[in-house]
């Protein structure tokens, strides 16, 4: 079953109904008159009528159709009961899709049948096939001009309706027929639908499809051959045939593929067309083929540079490409804002047109088939900042066929960056000289008070003993304060010796028992150690200051009334074999946050708290400067540092 015909005038039901009538060619009437034309015309195999909108008279409507077309079945939608016998199928006016789809099954079927049978009757009758027209000569003057008509087809170029009208011209100068029609596949390749045509009806162009995988286009796709209707067995392949007023079917085979069809109706004089001419229009349909073909890919060619073009007109990046040329071939609109450089003037030309180094770096990919990634440069012009990533285009050859490059304007992020670092820095002096202030004003506001009553209470022993305690312990920290921070910018000169690291150990222990920290805290520190003397080869001075420095951090971070620090001295093998000497201090009572232990050891973050929290950074600095090395542990209940220097040589 190929062709329904759809009669209503209500928009809701035609659309409803020809939502499942993809795989027909639907034929639309808004009246009984209209539907009647449309029978004459075309052999319908199912009439789906409305009853509900239409005026009533199904019985003379059915009556009229078995009249025209006594084999057309009808079904009606909406029908009342009294109208039952009138009608080969009702459907509900409340249908559902199911149920069209079942009443279309069992009409086919009941065709089937019926065509079947009729089949069956007339076997027994010899078809004599129609007279073909006699095989005479091509008139040469004639011939001459549908070659003519021919040529100016195949040379139309790559406008495909343009090169279908002039093929269809020319057919109808060399074989003169009443109707012609050439069908392309749609979009999907489900069905062939009438491109271009001579003599058809605009109803028959407008709704016919023949599926591609079932009847006539099957059968050439298979066969390969020109299809004449006195020929054919299989009636639905006939059927189709008659639906487009043909009685000759040419396949357009390109590579074996089904590209179009050419349908041909009765010629003016006689009844079908001789061996000849058959063959005549085959060779003719397989040139078109592939000309269809070429235009088609033409087309996609076409199609899919413009979406390639589009998609580079909109990036943000800037693209450039050369070929095995070096020459540009493609400049996008980005490309061109950022180097202020017009397209027209590049495109063509040698790569040296491009800013240095882009030049450069295009020709390097072509040459080397390198690619570079991400890559931060700044051009002469304009002290323009880019991020240039360049690759080859590959093809079959071992050599590129060209190469990309592809780069981002950053001149604006490194601005932005540039004064952001500025205002950080800036942020940074503040903070620095504002701690710097902190912690020396302490110190000397005590020594000026002090300084300010030494003329009234010298003679007074405890005020000069408290004097001497106070400006000792305030001296001591100013001290302190410009060494950290002497270390952190300078390295001064060191003065290497070798010591037994024991005596520095305990140089350090006595030190801090004499010293008053001004933390208003007790310090109790643990010492153990190896027997065996441990020598190194150090700055003694400048490894008294690291040690110190950690230990006065540990006890800084540790609750106010208790401060409590192990020091512990001994001999560590590494992985690699070598021994060093392992200097480990550690408190139970010191805590540090995490997030702050991260960045204990760089000294722009921990110079912005506290002086007195720079120091494990001043002491990693000093340490490595010795050629040890220090780290800092974490554990469940303490926080240590340890210190690794080399064991000097005996």
């Amino acid at each position: 079953m190929n062709t329904v015909l759809v009669v209503t005038h209500d928009d809701a039901l035609r659309t409803r109904l020809l939502g499942a009538l993809d795989d027909y060619s639907a034929f639309i009437a808004q009246s009984d008159a209209d539907a009647m034309k449309i029978l004459r015309l075309i052999d319908i195999d199912v009439i789906l009528r409305d009853c509900v909108g239409l005026p009533r008279g199904l019985e003379a409507f059915a009556a009229r159709v078995k009249d025209i077309q006594p084999s057309t079945l009808t079904v009606a939608i909406g029908a009342a009961d009294d109208e039952d016998e009138t009608v080969d199928f009702r459907l509900p006016s409340g249908f559902g899709a199911p149920d069209l789809q079942g009443v279309l099954r069992h009409a086919e079927e009941k065709l089937r049948l019926v065509r079947e049978l009729t089949a069956l009757r007339s076997s027994g009758t010899a078809a004599e096939a129609p007279a073909a027209r006699a095989d005479e000569p091509w008139d040469g003057a004639a011939f001459g001009r549908v070659l003519k008509e021919f040529t100016r087809a195949f040379a139309a170029g790559s406008h495909l309706p343009r090169v279908l009208e002039m093929f269809l011209d020319a057919i109808g100068e060399l074989v003169r027929p009443t109707r012609t029609a050439l069908l392309l596949p749609d979009a999907e390749g489900r069905d062939y639908r009438v491109a271009a045509h001579r003599g058809l009806a605009p109803l028959i162009v407008e709704s016919v499809r023949l599926p591609a995988a079932a009847g006539l286009a099957r059968w050439l796709a298979a066969q390969g051959r020109p299809a004449r209707v006195h020929e054919l067995t299989d009636p639905e392949i006939v059927r189709e045939l008659k639906l487009l007023q043909s009685v000759l079917a040419v396949p357009l085979l390109a590579h074996g593929e089904l590209v179009a069809i050419l349908l041909v109706g009765q010629p003016i004089v006689g009844s079908t067309y001789g061996r000849r001419e058959t063959e005549t229009l085959f060779d003719l349909a397989t040139h078109l083929a592939t000309a269809i073909r070429d235009i088609a890919l033409h087309n996609q060619l076409r199609r899919e540079k413009e979406f390639s073009e589009r998609i580079l007109e909109h990036m943000s990046s800037g693209v450039i490409t050369i070929g095995r040329d070096q020459r540009v071939g493609t400049m996008n609109r980005r490309a061109a804002e950022i180097l202020d450089l017009p397209a027209q003037t590049v495109v063509g030309e040698d790569l040296r047109v491009l800013p240095s180094p882009l030049g450069d770096m295009l020709y390097d990919t072509l040459r080397s088939g390198r690619a570079v990634t991400g890559a931060d440069l700044q051009l002469a012009l304009r002290g323009l900042w880019l991020e240039v990533s360049t690759y080859p285009i590959r093809g079959d050859d071992p050599l590129p066929l060209g190469a990309v490059l592809v780069f981002e304007d950053l001149t604006a992020q490194k601005e932005l960056a540039t004064q952001r670092r500025q205002v950080e820095q800036t942020q940074l002096l503040t903070r620095v000289v504002a701690r710097i202030a902190d912690e020396i004003k302490n110190p000397l506001v005590s020594i000026n008070t002090f300084i300010e009553l030494i003329g009234e209470r010298y003679d007074d022993p405890d005020f000069r003993k408290h004097f001497s305690s106070v400006v000792r312990r305030d001296v001591r920290r100013l001290v302190e304060v410009f060494e950290k921070l002497a270390a952190l910018v300078t390295e001064g000169e060191l003065n290497f010796t070798t010591v037994d690291v024991h005596a520095v150990v305990d140089d350090v222990v006595a030190a801090i028992d004499m010293a008053d920290d001004g933390l208003g805290k007790p310090i109790q520190l643990e010492v153990t150690r190896d027997s065996a003397p441990l020598t190194v080869k150090v700055d003694v001075a400048q490894l008294r200051k690291a040690l110190s420095y950690l230990v006065w951090y540990l006890t800084h971070n540790s609750p106010p009334e208790h401060a409590r620090v192990s020091v512990s001295v001994g001999r560590h093998t590494e992985k690699g074999g070598r021994d060093n000497v392992q200097i480990y201090i550690g408190s139970r009572t010191a805590t540090v946050p995490p997030d702050k232990l991260h960045r204990l050891f760089d000294p722009v973050q921990m110079v912005q708290e506290s002086l007195i929290d720079v120091g494990p950074a001043v002491s990693q600095r000093l340490v490595e400067a010795l050629g040890g090395d220090l780290r800092v542990r974490q554990a469940r209940n303490e926080l240590a540092f340890v210190v690794s220097l080399p064991i000097a040589a005996a």
